[in-house]
């Protein structure tokens, strides 16, 4: 073969080494760029992924945190309204105090109290001996003729002959009176203190609608 042949040949091989060589360059930079665009596209899913997390959970911490104020808001003003209720309380207790002390308290008059409070007492129980335990004022002031008087509302209320005494060891509540059987050791707390601890949980929510009107 000439000279000129065998160059022939080696320019061929050459031209075709250089065609197959940018052939690959060219894909390796294709896929280079690929590999660079997903990437991107990965790192812009990821980012959006993390600022969607981030806002989340700012959602979240926002709503708990709001919650937790509102819990608070709500504690205090259950609170405050507790303590208003309880203050109504105390003042109605004060009412009471000043009732049984001065015999009257605008149109209350004591004694009818005394002697429902009694009646009352009296009706529950169904002995015929019953003991009647007042305040240290009340009983020096109960004298026999109210005794008496006493014992004919309790006839006339319960529907039968009662006999009725005075304890020998007065009590320490404001008012009232504690009617006990003596036959079977059983009594009925009708002090002005105990009964308005009755009424205190079953009428609290209509006080709570006075004084804070029915959003409570």
């Amino acid at each position: 073969m000439s000279d000129k042949g065998v160059e022939n040949i080696i320019a061929h091989i050459e031209t075709k080494a250089e065609n197959e060589i940018s052939e690959l360059l060219s894909k390796a930079r294709e896929e280079a760029e690929n590999i660079r665009n997903l990437a991107n596209q990965e790192a812009e899913v990821e980012s959006e992924k993390a600022l969607s997390n981030a806002k989340r959970s700012a959602s979240l911490e926002g709503q708990r945190i709001l919650a937790e104020i509102k819990i608070q808001v709500r504690r205090k003003m259950m609170d405050s309204q507790e303590k208003a209720i309880s203050k109504s309380f105390d003042e109605a207790k004060d009412v009471l105090r000043k009732l049984a002390e001065n015999g009257k308290q605008d149109k209350f008059v004591y004694k009818d109290i005394l002697f429902d409070l009694i009646a009352s007492g009296s009706e529950i129980l169904d002995g015929d001996n019953l003991e009647l335990a007042l305040n240290k004022d009340d009983s020096k002031t109960f004298t026999n003729a109210m005794l008496e008087e006493a014992r004919n509302l309790v006839k006339e209320r319960a529907g039968r002959d009662v006999h009725l005494s005075l304890s020998k060891e007065p009590t320490t509540f404001l008012g009232g009176v504690v009617v006990r059987d003596t036959e079977k050791a059983v009594e009925v707390d009708n002090s002005l203190e105990t009964r308005l601890n009755r009424l205190r949980e079953s009428i609290r929510v209509d006080v709570a609608k006075i004084l804070f009107g029915e959003n409570i």
